[in-house]
C-alpha cells in the first residue's frame, strides 16, 4: 500500500511540474508576442495547462483508463502548442 501511494504521490509531482513548465512557455509566448509582434495564440496554451492540472488531480480515482486518457490529451496538447511556439520563434514556415 505504501508503495502504491509512493508511485501516486510521484505521479502528481510530475504532472504539476508538466502544467508550471506549461505556464512557463505560456509566459514566454506572451512575452514573445508583445516584444516581436508576432501572433502566437498564448490564450491557447491555457487549455494543456487546465489538463494537466486535471490530471494530476484526477490521480485520486480509481479509474486508471480515464486518467491515463485525461494524461495523454494534456501531454499531446503540450507538445503541439511548444512545437508551435518553437517554430514561431525560430521562423520556420
Amino acid at each position: 500500500m505504501l508503495n502504491i501511494s509512493l508511485q501516486n504521490l510521484i505521479e502528481i509531482y510530475a504532472w504539476t511540474v508538466a502544467g508550471i513548465i506549461m505556464i512557463f512557455i505560456t509566459v514566454i509566448a506572451k512575452f514573445y508576442q508583445k516584444k516581436f509582434g508576432i501572433k502566437t495564440f498564448y490564450y491557447f496554451y491555457v487549455f494543456p495547462i487546465l489538463v494537466l492540472f486535471t490530471a494530476a488531480f484526477h490521480l485520486f480515482s480509481y479509474d486508471s483508463y480515464l486518467s491515463e486518457s485525461i494524461e495523454l490529451i494534456g501531454s499531446i496538447g503540450s507538445f503541439l502548442a511548444s512545437f508551435f511556439l518553437y517554430r514561431l520563434m525560430v521562423g520556420v514556415k
